[in-house]
């Protein structure tokens, strides 16, 4: 240690206090519903480097762990005092960005002459532009789509702001005020960490400060070994999907017309270390649920359920990205976690919710007594828009869409908080009915939703909101859970699934599946059902043992329900694999995505109402462009479910 252990705890609560206050200045100064009122927007500080070294725990969004901040400081380098960075480009900032609604500021930190830290912010903007209100939309196809694309920028220029910039931003957008307004607040943000950065030099001197920021990583390092190192050493797997799209053909046949993204995870512990490899997860795909990592095994959507295990079990460890640094992690290029240039990710939210559930089933494996049921896995977004009086456009945000988390040993889960996205708040009724012309009719528990078990599921939500003029638009994203339910653990049973429903019960009734996005006309209502979380333990088992369900003999058991039952019996994950892994073998990374759909649908024809085997596999597979003697034989691990 390079700090006394006094003059380290009293700097982690000052940089703890810098973060924090960065966080509460853009909350009261931000113009738009879903960052002052929601919350979705971060605050951290770095080194120079480029890891975290600080960042929130009670307010804004908990995200900032493993941010990839180096790419982003290296585009503007070299600074000067006053300079503020912005970008929402995920592929110029290394997978800092991940969508482009995400708008990322930063600032270089000086301390006698020398940059010694920088700080960074980021908001979720209502509307960055694009073919929807909101920007975001399940079924685009090409970045271009989703808005204006803004590569890094000097949006102050050694303390001079580039008016240019910020009107080239804002008038690309469909609430140019509010992008204004958020976008300001970050820089007072920014500014706030240079002047309690100052105070703290002041106080301790700039080695001091140095030395402290080293410690403080190196100690959430050690102490994450430590939580990993009590894990029995093994490789523990799971397979989950975020859901396609299957439909019906003239003749009444089902058939399946966009495939479910296959997300695989084998998590390997060695004493002190974890790697999480993620070969078999499916190509990058043509729909924007991309997930931009830059390559990074600590990037903050891969890692934030292993982040959460370890702090809710060390609830004292510094919380900056020394947690990280004992991961490493295999993310295939090309694949829907590592995407080529351009790949569209306004909706990678989605993937980002399903890797956690993966984690969670893994470390289930690997700690049965304390294992826990997945949540509700998704979090969904409706941005609601018109057109006001003045002629001119207006979006906002209804509620975060979460459901209900899993059961835990010795606790029934939450009712409408998921651990995944519970950093988010509601948006008051009254304040939504303010914004836009709707009127809140439900707002309440969806009762019965979360799985039964000796510690239940929580329940998901219901959200009924009725259109008052024509012209409304909804585009609604993240809808997961509809058919592929959300799992219990030794023998608990399943949570329902999403339903999202318009005019419920009158005229017109319609099951919008997934919705993307719908235009509404006065009088129309829009309820959106979420899912409850799995239960834990034999329903049986009920109020039997205070301490919660004990692991069952031969490892933890997994309640999928029947429609993915009967998914993974039609397809094979040895068959998914082998799919997987001949694309990546023999397919250029620019034809994955049309080559991997093209497959696909071909052998779900060939199937018909059978199974997909190896043999109709070989036989695509051979009379597939590009085939290759050898090919379709490729050697493959089995997933365990």
């Amino acid at each position: 240690m390079r700090s006394s252990p006094v003059d380290l705890e009293i700097l982690a609560q000052r940089f703890s206090a810098v973060v924090e206050e960065m966080a509460e200045n853009i909350r009261r100064t931000s113009f738009s519903v879903f960052v002052k009122q929601t919350a979705d927007f971060g605050t951290c500080l770095v080194t120079p480097e480029g890891e975290v070294f600080a960042a929130p725990r009670r307010i804004s969004g908990n995200l900032m762990i493993g941010i990839p901040a180096r790419a982003a400081i290296a585009s503007l380098a070299p600074y000067r005092p006053g300079d503020i960075g912005l970008s929402n480009d995920p592929d110029a900032t290394g997978g800092l960005v991940t969508h482009l609604p995400d708008l990322w500021t930063w600032a270089p930190l000086y301390a006698d002459g020398e940059v010694i830290a920088y700080a960074f912010s980021f908001v979720h903007s209502s509307d960055i532009g694009g073919s929807v209100p909101g920007s975001i939309d399940w079924g685009h196809t090409d970045i271009h789509q989703e808005g204006v694309l803004v590569p890094p920028v000097r949006l102050v220029d050694a303390g001079e702001p580039d008016r240019g910039v910020l009107d080239l931003v804002t008038r690309n957008t469909r609430v140019p005020d509010q992008n204004r307004g958020d976008i300001e607040a970050q820089v007072a943000g920014l500014r706030t960490a240079q002047r309690r950065l100052d105070e703290i030099v002041a106080s301790f001197g700039v080695r001091a400060v140095r030395d402290a920021m080293a410690d403080l990583l190196d100690t959430a390092e050690r102490r994450a070994g430590d939580m990993l190192g009590d894990l029995d050493d093994g490789t523990y797997r799971f397979v989950d999907y975020i859901e396609g799209v299957d439909g019906t053909g003239d003749d009444g046949t089902p058939h399946v017309e966009v495939p479910p993204v296959r997300l695989s995870l084998e998590l390997t512990v060695r004493g002190r270390t974890a790697h999480l490899s993620f070969a078999g997860t499916s190509p990058q795909v043509l729909e924007a649920v991309n997930l931009h990592t830059g390559d990074e095994p600590g990037h903050y959507m891969l890692a934030f359920a292993l982040v959460n295990w370890i702090y809710s079990h060390d609830r004292g460890v510094p919380y900056n990205s020394g947690l990280v640094r004992p991961l490493s992690a295999l993310l295939p290029e090309g694949s829907v976690l590592n995407p080529g240039p351009g790949a569209p990710c306004g909706v990678r939210a989605a993937v980002f919710f399903r890797v956690m559930d993966l984690v969670v089933a893994c470390l289930a494996q690997a700690r049965p007594e304390s294992a826990m049921a997945t949540g509700a896995g998704a979090v969904a977004i409706a941005a609601i828009s018109y057109t006001g009086a003045d002629g001119r456009p207006r979006v906002s945000v209804g509620q975060p869409l979460t459901g209900g988390s899993g059961g835990r040993p010795g606790r029934d889960g939450l009712h409408g908080t998921s651990y995944m996205g519970g950093w988010l708040r509601n948006v008051p009724n009254e304040v939504l009915e303010d914004e836009v012309p709707v009127l809140v009719e439900e707002y309440r528990y969806r009762r019965g939703s979360g799985g039964d078990g000796a510690w239940r599921g929580g329940d998901g939500l219901v959200v009924s909101l009725r259109c008052l003029e024509d012209g409304v638009t909804f585009a609604v994203r993240g809808l997961e859970r509809m058919a592929l339910q959300p799992w219990g653990v030794n023998g608990g049973e399943p949570g329902q699934g999403t339903r999202a429903t318009l005019n419920p019960g009158g005229p017109g009734e319609r099951d919008l599946g997934r919705v993307g996005t719908v235009r509404l006309r006065a009088g129309d209502l829009l309820r959106i059902e979420t899912p409850g979380g799995g239960g834990l333990g034999d329903p049986a088992d009920r109020g039997r043992d205070a301490a919660g369900p004990h692991a069952p003999a031969g490892g933890t058991r997994f309640s999928l329900g029947p429609a993915r039952e009967a998914a993974d019996d039609r397809w094979p994950q040895e068959v998914q694999r082998r799919l997987v892994d001949a694309v990546n073998e023999r397919v250029p990374a620019a034809g994955r995505p049309r080559a991997y759909r093209d497959l696909y649908l071909a052998l779900d024809r060939a199937a018909g109402a059978g199974r997909v085997t190896d043999a109709l596999l070989d036989t695509a597979l051979a009379a597939a462009p590009g085939s290759a003697p050898g090919a379709a034989g490729a050697t493959t691990t089995g997933d365990a479910r």
